[in-house]
């Protein structure tokens, strides 16, 4: 019966079902930025664009993306890795910063605030990842998705 096939079953440690886990990606769109270190630079793991764009590094401004603190060079369609974005000014310790998606509207190959608007998920709102500047944070952490 699959009342007694369902009290055969053994518990599974969940060390051990995260070892067969797989990353899974819901969008043609998507960022993946880890905690960086203060510098001049972001340097964003993958940026994932249905559609050539960039990758634009904004300010913390009450929990919401801020002022634009720098846009990567223009991106390729599909997958982009180790992406660097240079900075207007250096990150500050213990502050959080957004990195988002944005197209190339005009396909200038050039951000321009003004006509390369964010990239708005299926789920609605832009495609941004928020992240942590700390003295602490590690370096090359793999990333993958």
């Amino acid at each position: 019966t699959a009342r007694d096939d369902a009290s055969s079953l053994a518990p599974v440690d969940v060390d051990e079902q995260s070892e067969t886990a797989s990353p899974m990606r819901a969008e043609d769109n998507a960022i993946v930025v880890g905690e960086q270190r203060p510098g001049s630079a972001v340097v964003v793991g993958l940026a994932f664009l249905a559609a050539p764009g960039f990758v634009v590094v904004h300010e913390d401004k009450s929990g919401a993306a801020g002022a634009i603190l720098g846009a990567s060079a223009l991106l390729s369609k599909g997958e982009n890795a180790q992406v660097r974005i240079a900075l207007s000014r250096t990150m500050r310790d213990g502050e959080a910063l957004y990195a988002m998606l944005h197209v190339d509207v005009d396909g200038n190959g050039s951000f321009d605030a003004a006509t390369d608007k964010p990239v708005q998920s299926i789920l609605g709102g832009p495609i941004m990842g928020c992240f942590e500047v700390s003295t602490d944070a590690p370096l090359d952490v793999p990333i993958a998705i």
